[in-house]
C-alpha cells in the first residue's frame, strides 16, 4: 500500500468488532512507532497496549460518556511521555512532538493492517494512570483504540453521520504557504 494512501485512508472509525487482535500485529504497530524520529534519539514515547480483559474493564471505566463506541474495543494502547524525556531548546519541548510522531506511524501500520485505530483523549488520565501503574509526572498523552472494522448499528446518530461522512479537511492554501507565513494561513478566532 503507498503510504500516502495509508495516510489517507486513516481515519477515526468507532464502527470497531470485539474480535481480538492478533498480538504480533499489535506488536508491529508498535514497531511503527518505534521507527519514529527523535531529537538525539531519545525516543520519548512509551506504549502500554491491554488486551487483558480485566485490566481493559477497569481502562474502559476511565472513558468519557461520548467514548461508549470504545467499551468493545478488543485492545487500547496508551501513549505516554515526559517532557524531561526528549530535548529542550529554549521553551520548546519536543516530546510531544515526537510522541505525535510515533503514534502517527503507529497508526499508519494500523490501516495498512486491515485494522480500525482511533485516537482519544476523553478518558480520565489520573485513573488511567493508576490503573496502567504510570508515574504521576508522566504524561498519558491519548490512548489508542484499535479493533477491526465493525458494525455500525450501535453508533449514534452523529457518530454514524461522522463513519459514513465525506472526511472534511481545510484546503491547502489555508494550511500551507511558501517562504513566509501570512494572513492566509492564519487560524480565525472561534
Amino acid at each position: 500500500m503507498p503510504v500516502l494512501q495509508a495516510i489517507n485512508d486513516r481515519r477515526a472509525y468507532r464502527a470497531l468488532d470485539a474480535k481480538p487482535v492478533e498480538k504480533d500485529i499489535l506488536v508491529r504497530l508498535v514497531e511503527a512507532a518505534h521507527t519514529a524520529p527523535s531529537s538525539m534519539n531519545n525516543q520519548p514515547w512509551r506504549f502500554v497496549t491491554v488486551t487483558d480483559s480485566e485490566v481493559l474493564e477497569k481502562l474502559r471505566k476511565t472513558l468519557s460518556p461520548g467514548n461508549y463506541w470504545a467499551l468493545k474495543a478488543p485492545a487500547i494502547t496508551a501513549v505516554v511521555t515526559n517532557k524531561s524525556w526528549g530535548m529542550t531548546l529554549g521553551n520548546r519541548d519536543f516530546a510531544p512532538f515526537e510522541l505525535g510522531m510515533a503514534a502517527m506511524a503507529y497508526q499508519t501500520q494500523a490501516v495498512a493492517e486491515g485494522l480500525y485505530v482511533h485516537p482519544i483523549a476523553g478518558f480520565n488520565a489520573d485513573e488511567a494512570k493508576k490503573i496502567l501503574n504510570i508515574a504521576d509526572e508522566d504524561t498519558l498523552m491519548i490512548m489508542l483504540v484499535v479493533g477491526y472494522p465493525g458494525d455500525s448499528s450501535s453508533l449514534n446518530e452523529k457518530h454514524l453521520e461522522s463513519e459514513k461522512g465525506k472526511r472534511i479537511r481545510l484546503p491547502l492554501e489555508k494550511i500551507h504557504t511558501f517562504d513566509s507565513f501570512t494572513d492566509q494561513i492564519r487560524p480565525q478566532p472561534k
